[in-house]
């Protein structure tokens, strides 16, 4: 089981560039699928991976990413800062993580008022339909 493993997947190189699915729970529906994020050291068939958020906390194996042919992001670029999965996948999100964070405006969205503009966020279809908004 092992080996055919190992003969499927190739072992990542430091500095390599890798693509990690995030789990459905961890994300709303209209986020990214994956994180882009660079294999830092590799231990004993272990990978710590970083993405630009921070050092990912726990250790991947090789069947949990994909590596990437184009380099995206440097080791450089890694905070020292260990940062969970579902953190990442929160601060790279449009809609602020899991679920919809929508307003139920009937005014143009233009001041604090809303809470799309409050938080620093586009409205989005879920919010009021097809209404005029200033905030899109």
């Amino acid at each position: 089981m092992k080996s055919s493993s190992e003969e499927r997947f190739f072992p990542g190189k430091e500095g390599e560039n890798v693509k990690i699915k995030i789990p459905d729970v961890d994300r709303a529906r209209c986020d990214l699928r994956c994180i882009l994020g660079v294999i830092l050291s590799v231990n004993d068939n272990l990978y710590e991976i970083g993405t630009k958020e921070g050092r990912l906390h726990q250790l991947y194996s090789r069947h949990q990413f994909t590596i990437c042919k184009e380099v995206f992001i440097q080791a450089d670029d890694v905070p020292p800062v260990q940062i969970l999965l579902r953190e990442v996948a929160r601060k790279s999100s449009n809609l602020g993580g899991q679920g919809y964070d929508r307003c139920t405006c009937n005014t143009l969205c233009k001041t604090n008022r809303c809470k799309c503009k409050r938080s620093g966020r586009l409205c989005n279809s879920k919010c009021h339909n097809s209404g005029v908004c200033g905030n899109k």
